[in-house]
């Protein structure tokens, strides 16, 4: 007979099936009329983790404090860090708490686990268990693990946006993709890039190049394209727009794309102001990069302004200092612990509906079905499912407001749900117009304007 599929991860991982850790609990109780456990898998402690516990744990606690009374659930929540002795995620700790949630706390749904190189583990487990599994930190889709549910910022909708985007600005013939060699918090196809953009825009030549460091190499790539989005941390934009300004690839004819996905570039650290990613948090001019900054737009996850959002904010804020003795500031990266909380609520509205109609909590499909069927105004916004278990995210376009402030602000908005894109406000182009992605005469050499002119 084939052995378990826990078993089998196991051996993968040279980690012994028998050996497990116990996982503190932390109980929200009301009334009973349903009992229910909530296994989570974040980690524990380290705070470089938008998703670590002592910022999702008090979003989680505002969700069921919301919803149990109306519902009539008693919700308890056992949780287990991911985290290795370093403080990293580990797929080794993932497992080891995996086990041990199954064998000690019986969970009925489970939430995280937030790192991408943990996806594998837990998502064989809530295959293995028949459980439905949240997630709102890094994307990743695997067509076998059906019973996973993904409502975070970075959603699968992202290509598509970069799609209308460069049809929009008539950015049709070649693309670029410079992506850091190791992305720590999300998955992006970047090996499909070129592929998944062709499905949409026929003919375009898009390429992915991994960047290792700013050498003749990674100017060629940039020279041989006009549209470029990059994909890392900050310091990788900015040595990228350092080089570009050495190669005389600022003044107009190229433009650069980031994607970031936590909008963390625009939030103020050390001595870098907010909405000044041109800065850095160690000295604020950088080599006074502000000028070729002005060639750059951002991708962010749209931020929503309502006073729910604000409200949850500032309860988060304290409710973290209060209970774990930590300062979680109000930046871009609390919209991961935002979506955690509407996750649950979606979850606990299906499971709601499960119970009325005669099924029970383990009625893994059928919850599932309800959450897709679903249409909630969560805390940062309206949360609906598409057919892949996906929530259609939400992002923003950033530009530089003007050369004298230096700041970037909102130019547009894309809404997931209707795939379109609202303009909110001008591009300031430095010359004035879009850079054209195929010049005449640059790239083609058979075109007839390329002689033209005496060229």
């Amino acid at each position: 007979m084939a052995a378990p599929p826990l078993l089998l991860l196991g051996a993968l991982l040279g980690v012994p099936f028998s050996e497990a850790s116990t996982a503190p609990q932390v109980t929200a109780s009301v009334a009973p009329t349903e009992a229910v456990t909530l296994g989570v898998l974040l980690p524990g402690r380290n705070l470089r983790y938008p998703w670590a516990w002592p910022r999702v744990q008090p979003a989680l606690s505002l969700a069921l404090e919301a919803q149990l009374r109306p519902l009539g659930l008693d919700v308890r929540t056992a949780f287990a860090s991911t985290e290795n002795q370093e403080g990293q995620c580990d797929s080794r700790a993932a497992f080891f708490k995996a086990t041990d949630l199954k064998r000690s706390q019986a969970p009925d749904v489970l939430l995280g686990p937030g790192c991408f190189r943990l996806h594998v583990v837990v998502e064989s487990f809530a295959k293995f268990s028949q459980l439905p599994l949240l997630r709102a930190g890094v994307y990743l889709r695997r067509q076998d693990f059906s019973a996973s549910v993904y409502a975070g910022p970075a959603g699968p909708n992202l290509l598509d946006f970069q799609a209308q985007l460069l049809r929009h600005f008539h950015w049709t013939s070649r693309a670029l993709l410079l992506a850091s060699r190791q992305v720590d918090y999300w998955q992006y196809p970047v090996w499909g890039f070129g592929k998944q953009l062709a499905a949409t825009i026929p003919n375009i030549r898009a390429r992915a190049y991994v960047y290792h460091q700013p050498d003749e190499k990674a100017v060629q790539f940039i020279q041989d394209n006009r549209v470029v989005f990059i994909l890392g941390p900050l310091k990788m934009l900015q040595e990228i727009m350092r080089l570009a300004q050495a190669q005389n690839m600022t003044s107009g004819d190229y433009v650069f794309i980031y994607l970031d996905f936590l909008g963390e570039s625009l939030s103020a650290e050390g001595h870098r102001e907010a909405a000044k990613p041109w800065q850095s948090k160690e000295c604020p001019d950088l080599g006074d990069l502000r000028e070729a900054f002005r060639t750059v737009l951002m991708v962010t996850p749209h931020v929503p302004q309502t006073p729910e959002y604000r409200r949850f904010q500032s309860q988060l804020i304290q409710r973290a200092q209060r209970d774990f003795g930590v300062a979680v500031n109000d930046s871009l990266g609390t919209l991961v612990a935002g979506c955690f909380h509407d996750v649950l609520l979606l979850y606990l509205g299906a499971l709601n509906e499960t119970l009325q109609e005669g099924g029970t909590k383990r009625n893994t499909s059928r919850i599932l079905e309800k959450m897709r069927g679903l249409k909630i105004q969560g805390v940062t916004g309206t949360v609906s499912l598409n057919s892949n278990n996906d929530r259609e995210t939400d992002f923003d376009l950033q530009a530089m407001r003007d050369v004298e402030s230096g700041e970037f602000q909102v130019v547009a908005h894309y809404v997931g749900a209707d795939k379109q894109i609202e303009w909110l406000g001008p591009i300031h182009w430095k010359k004035g117009s879009p850079p054209l992605d195929n010049p005449p005469g640059v790239f083609d050499m058979d075109d007839p304007s390329c002689g033209k002119g005496g060229g």
